[in-house]
């Protein structure tokens, strides 16, 4: 078996991969971001 067909489709999956990992964290600072504007509409 190439070395190939297993390289290309392990670049498209890690790529996936580092791309759902950085729409995680945008999100995840968001939603930080929008809980402490409500904290401070709170107070």
């Amino acid at each position: 078996m190439s070395s190939d067909v297993l390289l290309y489709p392990a670049i498209v999956i890690f790529t996936m991969l580092v791309i759902g990992l950085i729409f995680t964290v945008k999100e995840f600072s968001k939603l930080d971001k929008d809980s402490k504007k409500t904290e401070a509409k709170d107070e």
